[in-house]
C-alpha cells in the first residue's frame, strides 16, 4: 500500500505473515525514509489515525510506531501539533560528529566583538605576532616568590581550612582587609559591605545579572570595558552607549537620556579608564551621582585601573557621594596576579543580599586559599612594593607607544596620553574601513582592539582603536606600530584604487 499523502513513504512492504511486528516495520520504514531524506528536517507526519488508515493497522500499533521513533531520536512530538522529523536525527548525527551540537544549541549567530575577543588570545602566542591588544599586566612583575612563601605559610596555618568551603561573602580576614582600604579610598566604610568575588568581571555580572531584565535600560560610556558591554547585553537590557571625552563620561548626554528612558543602571569606569586613562572629573561625577539620587537608578563603578596611575591624583570614588546608590568593583588582576581571580565589590541595602544570593548559586565562593593568600599580602606591605615597583615599568611602555605613535603615524592619528591603565585610545584623524584595516594589521603582524569592540553604537566612519602597552617592550611598541602604519597605508591605497577605477 502507496502512503497517499505528501510524505513520500513506502508502505507497500508491510508484511502481516513476517516474525517482525508491524511495530518495528513501520518505524523501519519511517527510519529509512527520514536518514534518506524522503522526509526532511521539521516535516510534520500524518496523525497516527492517518497512518493507522493508510498502512492499515490499527490505531494503537501507529501510536506505538511513533512512539518508538520519539525514544530513537527521529521525531519528536509536540502537544496540540502533531510529530516532526527531528533537525538532525540519530544517523545523520554520527554521519556529522559533533555537528549535531550545532541544531541542539540555541542559536548564537558568530558575534563581532567575540570573533576580535577571540584572535586576540590565539594570535598573541603566534611566533612573530606583535600583539597590542591585550592589556594584562606583566608576567614579569608578579611577586611570585612572595606569594609562595604566604601560600606555605597559610597551609601551615590552616590546615585544611586553607581549602575548606566559605560563605558566598568571602573570607572575613580578607574582608575587613577589604574594608580597611575602602575606608581609606572611600569606597566601603565596613566589611559587611564587601562579597569576594572570581575577579571584577565576576562582579560585573553579578551587578548585571541582579539589577537588570529584559528591556531595562542601561547606560554605558562609550567606548568602555568590552566586558561590562558583552554582560549588560546578556541580560537582554537595551545598552545605551554615552560619548566619553578627556573629562570622563558626558553627563550632559547623560541628562539628555534620562529625558527619553527611565535608566535602571549606568556603567563606568571613574578612574584610568579602559580604554582612554583618563578620569572622570569632579564636577562631572558629583552631578553623576546627584543624578543617580534624583532618578533612582544604580551605578556600577569600575576601579580596577585606580591604582594604575602615572600621574596625578586619583578621583574620590562615586560610591563615597552616593553610596546607596553606587555600587563598586575592583580587583587585584591588574596590580597583583589576574590568575589570582580575587576581585571584589562593595555595596548595601536590598542589592547587596540578591548579589549575595547570586554569587552563592553562581559558585558557591571564590576559591578559598586565593583568598586567604590575599588577606596575608594586603597585611603586609607587599601590594604598596609591588605598586611602586611595578608602575615606572608601566609608564616608560606608555611614553614609549606614545613616541612610536608620533614617529610613525604623525598627522594620522589623534591620542590623549593616559593619566594611567594599560591601554592608548587611538583615534584615525581620516576615515577608514575598521574591519579592513584590522584584517591588513593581521596580514602585517600586529594586532590592536578595533573600536567597534568596545563602543556600545555602531561604528563610525572614523575608525578608533585601543593599543594595549603593557606586555611589551619599547622596541617591540615601536615595531607594532611601524606595521601597524604600513597596514593603514596599504588600506588607503586600495580605498583609493577603488575609487579611481572606472565602473564597467
Amino acid at each position: 500500500m502507496a502512503f497517499s499523502m505528501s510524505y513520500k513513504v513506502d508502505l507497500s512492504r508491510l508484511d502481516r505473515a513476517a516474525s517482525e511486528s508491524l511495530t518495528q516495520q513501520l518505524v523501519d520504514v519511517f527510519a529509512a525514509a527520514i536518514e534518506g531524506g524522503e522526509l526532511q528536517p521539521g516535516e510534520k507526519l500524518p496523525t497516527t489515525r492517518e497512518l493507522a488508515a493508510d498502512a492499515g493497522v490499527n490505531h494503537l500499533t501507529a501510536a506505538r510506531a511513533y512512539r518508538r521513533l520519539a525514544e530513537l531520536g527521529f521525531v519528536t512530538a509536540r502537544v496540540g501539533r502533531g510529530t516532526f522529523v527531528r533537525d538532525l536525527p540519530p544517523a545523520a548525527a554520527e554521519e556529522r560528529g559533533d555537528d549535531w551540537q550545532l541544531y541542539a544549541l540555541p542559536d548564537d549567530p558568530p558575534d563581532y566583538r567575540n570573533q576580535v575577543l577571540g584572535d586576540a588570545f590565539r594570535l598573541a602566542t603566534e611566533p612573530g605576532m606583535v600583539s597590542l591588544s591585550t592589556g594584562w599586566p606583566s608576567p614579569r612583575l608578579y611577586p611570585t616568590e612572595e606569594l609562595a612563601e604566604i601560600s606555605a605559610r597559610v597551609f601551615a596555618e590552616e590546615g585544611g581550612e586553607a581549602i575548606s568551603y566559605l560563605t558566598a561573602e568571602g573570607l572575613p580576614r580578607l574582608r575587613e582587609q577589604l574594608a580597611a582600604r575602602g575606608r581609606t579610598a572611600g569606597y566601603a566604610t565596613d566589611a559587611d559591605e564587601i562579597v569576594v568575588t572570581s575577579g571584577a568581571r565576576q562582579a560585573i555580572d553579578l551587578v548585571a545579572r541582579s539589577v537588570l531584565r529584559p528591556g531595562d535600560v542601561a547606560v554605558v560610556e562609550s567606548p568602555t570595558f568590552v566586558g561590562i558591554l558583552g554582560s549588560l547585553r546578556a541580560t537582554g537590557a537595551r545598552v545605551i552607549g554615552v560619548p566619553f571625552d578627556a573629562d570622563g563620561l558626558d553627563v550632559d548626554a547623560l541628562e539628555q537620556v534620562l529625558a527619553r528612558h527611565e535608566v535602571r543602571l549606568c556603567a563606568l569606569q571613574s578612574s584610568c579608564q579602559n580604554p582612554t586613562g583618563r578620569d572622570l572629573s569632579p564636577e562631572r561625577a558629583r552631578r553623576l551621582a546627584e543624578l543617580a539620587v534624583e532618578r533612582n537608578f544604580f551605578v556600577l563603578e569600575d576601579g580596577v585601573y585606580n591604582e594604575v596611575r602615572y600621574e596625578g591624583r586619583s578621583p574620590r570614588p562615586l560610591r563615597e557621594a552616593a553610596p546607596g546608590h553606587v555600587i563598586y568593583l575592583d580587583s587585584l588582576s591588574k596590580t597583583v596576579g589576574g590568575g589570582l581571580r580575587v576581585g571584589w565589590l562593595a555595596a548595601r541595602g536590598p542589592v547587596l543580599e540578591r548579589l549575595t544570593a547570586l554569587k552563592l548559586a553562581s559558585d558557591f565562593h571564590t576559591a578559598t586559599l586565593p583568598q586567604h593568600i590575599a588577606a596575608r599580602y594586603l597585611e603586609s606591605d607587599g601590594y604598596e612594593r609591588q605598586l611602586a615597583g611595578s608602575l615606572p615599568f608601566y609608564r616608560e611602555r606608555r611614553d614609549a607607544l606614545m613616541e612610536a605613535l608620533e614617529r610613525h603615524l604623525a598627522g594620522e592619528y589623534r591620542a590623549d596620553k593616559p593619566h594611567g591603565g594599560h591601554h592608548v585610545w587611538v583615534s584615525l584623524t581620516r576615515p577608514v574601513d575598521e574591519r579592513s584595516l584590522y584584517s591588513e594589521a593581521v596580514r602585517h603582524g600586529m594586532t590592536f582592539t578595533p573600536g567597534g569592540v568596545v563602543t556600545a553604537e555602531q561604528p563610525r566612519a572614523r575608525a578608533s582603536l585601543r593599543l594595549s602597552f603593557s606586555l611589551l617592550d619599547p622596541d617591540e611598541l615601536d615595531e607594532g606600530v611601524r606595521r601597524l602604519a604600513r597596514a593603514l597605508r596599504e588600506v588607503r591605497r586600495r580605498e583609493r584604487h577603488r575609487a579611481t577605477a572606472p565602473v564597467s
